[in-house]
């Protein structure tokens, strides 16, 4: 008689807290995205530009320190790593309160993001290091989730609150959110270092820092960022654009739906290993979605492309990230994650940037049509050359 094969537990005790911690920081982090410039310009004087700028230290700042992040979170204990640096982005958030100048302003801003790029990094890696082998390419999609529905609720949140309270209520709600996911990592049971850091990779090399055998699978990865930090910045002035009725909290809305709902879906087919199907699955929702930009000329087109946009971002970041776990010894977990998070970001703060370039000196069509052949020419790349090259290389 056969015996029924039962699968591993993913959803443990202490990953049901990383993921409850994962969920509140960027809870935090979404409530103060579309007010901040509000607080900026109302409270520090600051012009809509120097707002921007001012902003986007954060993102900078998040960028600049994610490679070192890697090798710190290679280097040290995990769970303790993760607490002073979650500890560290939560105590900011009431250093906002008594940031009454705009230089002390900027100062808490770098420094969070700072905060934020060591933790997200760290809380990434506990979470890998939680999960079964087994179901570890499921758990990555499922954890993922957390920023996707915080992204969901987190800006209504903090609109809300700017509506009905003051900017320090705001504050000080995000501080104690934060505080709260704070506390889970406190209850997550001491991680066992069971791959530590081989004598001889103890040295300063570039592959300490970034994921080497990665760097010909990001190239998609990075173009999808671009894309996608086209859409992130610049949505609300698209829809005021529109020659019809539309709100932008909505897109982000339906936004979140595509990728929780694509992250369901692709779960088990990424821990059974179909990473290349899942890339290419996305790859082609990507490309419609920036295809109907350049034809939206009613509301309802406006309502599918978030929805087609985010199955695509739902099968291609966990698909990624687990593309690069699975390229990385297990004493490069850390540095697996921060070059994910690297060229993610990369991708959204050139997109940003040039964005903004090509609205001005073009329109909004000829952005997006500029996106979807980027993402048509990386998925050719990527169908090309990376796929046979992670094929080869893959660990496990």
């Amino acid at each position: 008689m056969n015996k029924k094969t039962t699968r591993p537990t993913l959803w443990t005790r202490d990953f049901i807290l990383v993921f409850i911690s994962n969920l509140l920081l960027f809870y935090s982090f979404y409530m103060l995205i579309p007010v901040l410039p509000f607080y900026l310009m109302e409270n520090l004087g600051t012009s809509g530009s120097v707002a921007g700028i001012v902003l986007a230290l954060y993102t900078i700042s998040a960028l600049l320190i994610r490679p070192f992040s890697g090798f710190i979170v290679d280097m040290f204990s995990r769970k303790p790593l993760y607490l002073i640096c979650y500890g560290f982005f939560c105590a900011i958030f009431a250093g906002y309160v008594v940031a009454t100048t705009l230089i002390l302003f900027i100062i808490l801003r770098i420094l969070h993001g700072f905060a934020f790029g060591i933790s997200t990094v760290s809380g990434s890696t506990v979470a890998v290091d939680l999960m079964v082998s087994e179901r570890r390419g499921e758990g990555i999609g499922y954890f993922g989730m957390a920023a996707n529905l915080a992204m969901a609720v987190g800006p209504v949140s903090g609109l809300y609150i700017h509506a009905h309270y003051s900017f320090d209520a705001l504050f000080l709600a995000a501080f104690f959110s934060s505080l709260v996911g704070l506390f889970t990592i406190l209850w997550i049971k001491p991680i066992k270092k069971i791959h530590p850091v081989p004598a001889t990779k103890q040295a300063l090399s570039l592959d300490r820092f970034i994921l080497l055998k990665a760097l010909p699978c990001v190239a998609f990865l990075f173009i999808t960022g671009l894309g996608y930090g086209s859409v992130l910045n610049y949505v609300g002035v698209y829809s005021e654009a529109a020659p019809f009725e539309y709100h932008a909290g909505a897109f982000f809305v339906i936004l979140s739906a595509g990728i929780v709902l694509a992250r369901l879906i692709s779960a088990r087919s990424i821990n059974k290993g179909k990473i290349i199907q899942m890339v290419y699955i996305g790859g082609a929702f990507l490309i419609l979605s920036f295809a109907l930009f350049t034809v939206c000329y009613s509301a309802w087109i406006l309502y599918l492309i978030p929805f087609l946009l985010g199955i695509g971002l739902g099968y291609i970041n966990p698909a990624f990230q687990t593309m690069f776990i699975n390229l990385a010894e297990h004493n490069q977990r850390g540095t697996a994650n921060a070059t994910y998070f690297t060229f993610w970001d990369l991708g959204i703060g050139l997109g940003t940037a040039t964005g903004g370039l090509i609205i001005d000196k073009l329109n909004f069509e000829w952005l997006y049509f500029i996106c979807a052949c980027l993402l048509l020419l990386g998925l050719i790349y990527f169908a090309i050359r990376s796929a046979a090259y992670f094929q080869r290389n893959k660990l496990r």
